[in-house]
């Protein structure tokens, strides 16, 4: 129940405490405490959920100056909005140098799902407050309904992020890379480009340990130079990606980083591209030593469970729960599909020795059958148009 003890007590609840109530309970803490045991008795996980929304919903109460037992239906609607829009007041600020404001708890704002996960759980809060007589009504009982999204789907392992869990994880991980408070930072910018580098290029475990920086290299094409990393895939083979806009501004921050000029030269072989890092290392420095597949293993799950933590977002901290290394490479395929990507350019970027294999994710992309459908009516519409004349 930490963190919650410093919310203002009304002066409702100060005479229902003082006085025999139905819960027993001799302080405000108590009656929240009741609440969270009543609701979260068999589940550690769902203790810690609640806790999270409720300790978010009393900072907002604290915000507008309103005790949680005077807050009136509108000023759920607000808070609910909040979470789905949140302004400067609630992001927290990548400046390192400014102080955060209380409020400032959100990295990005909250998924639909995790919107309406919040708005019940604050239903049951004001259910159980009523049923413990310590109000008469219940304000969200009148809110706005969120409308859920329901092919949202967190259950699989091993199966693509969301590309809302995508871009809390991506954030998180420039925010704990730019902070410098982070014990150590230097593992916490090495695991931004590690998960950065396994996203954007969709590589297997097996193909990033004993990489060494002089993979990357330029090639010309109609296009003008463009860089390129190679290496090998599964089954020895060697395989050969184009570095994308994103993956080379991580690169590039990446190798600033840890003291190396901006763009890789063919006579790294000595610079690993993701190297190890002990856990007493607090500086940013290059190494030689290459992360091995049991590395990248522990520094994934490792960075996903804390990222999960943080999350305020109840579904993207599911979905980074159940996240495995593989994960990277489906999400990887899932996102460029539905960013429009051609099919058979992501079947070479992945290195997909059947174009087969690269169509199951487009299955999974429920934006790409939209925008298939849609181009699909606009063709047909023109057609019927010119027949028509």
């Amino acid at each position: 129940m930490d963190g919650i003890t410093g919310h203002f007590i009304s002066t409702h609840l100060h005479d229902y405490v003082l006085q025999d109530n139905p819960l027993g309970a001799k302080s405000e803490i108590d009656v929240i405490q009741a609440w969270i045991t009543y609701s979260c008795s068999n589940s550690e996980h769902t203790l810690k959920s609640y806790l999270k929304e409720i300790k978010r919903f009393l900072i907002y109460c604290d915000s507008v100056g309103l005790h949680y037992a005077h807050i009136k239906t509108d000023h759920i609607n607000e808070y609910l909005s909040l979470l789905l829009n949140p302004d400067e007041r609630w992001l927290k600020p990548f400046n390192q140098l400014i102080e955060p404001l209380k409020t400032q708890v959100l990295l990005k704002p909250l998924c639909l799902n995790s919107v309406h996960y919040a708005q019940t759980v604050l239903g049951s809060f004001y259910s159980y407050m009523i049923h413990a007589q310590v109000m008469e009504y219940n304000p969200v009982k009148l809110s706005v309904k969120i409308k859920t999204q329901t092919d949202y789907d967190s259950s699989g392992v091993d199966k693509a992020l969301s590309l809302d869990a995508w871009l809390y994880l991506s954030q998180w991980l420039k925010y704990q890379s730019q902070n410098t408070q982070v014990k150590n930072r230097s593992k916490a910018v090495r695991d931004r480009w590690l998960m950065h580098f396994l996203y954007y290029t969709g590589m297997r475990r097996s193909s990033v340990v004993g990489l060494m920086m002089n993979c990357f290299g330029f090639e010309q094409s109609q296009e003008g130079r463009i860089l390129v990393a190679k290496f090998k895939m599964k089954g020895n083979k060697l395989h050969k990606i184009i570095v994308s806009e994103h993956l080379l501004d991580e690169l590039t921050y990446y190798r600033e980083s840890i003291g190396l000029s901006k763009m890789p030269s063919p006579n790294e072989d000595d610079i690993a591209v993701i190297p190890s890092i002990t856990k007493a290392s607090s500086s940013i420095s290059r190494s030689a030593e290459c992360i091995s597949s049991r590395g990248i293993n522990f520094a994934i799950e490792q960075s996903l469970a804390d990222a999960a933590n943080d999350c305020e977002d109840y579904y993207i901290a599911e979905e980074l729960r159940k996240a495995t290394p593989h994960t990277f490479r489906h999400t990887c395929a899932t996102h460029q599909l539905s960013y429009g990507a051609n099919v058979v350019s992501t079947q070479k970027h992945l290195g997909h020795a059947n174009i087969n294999t690269t169509m199951t994710y487009i299955s999974q992309s429920f934006d790409e059958r939209v925008r298939s459908a849609k181009e699909l009516s606009k063709a047909m519409r023109k057609d019927v148009t010119a027949t028509e004349r």
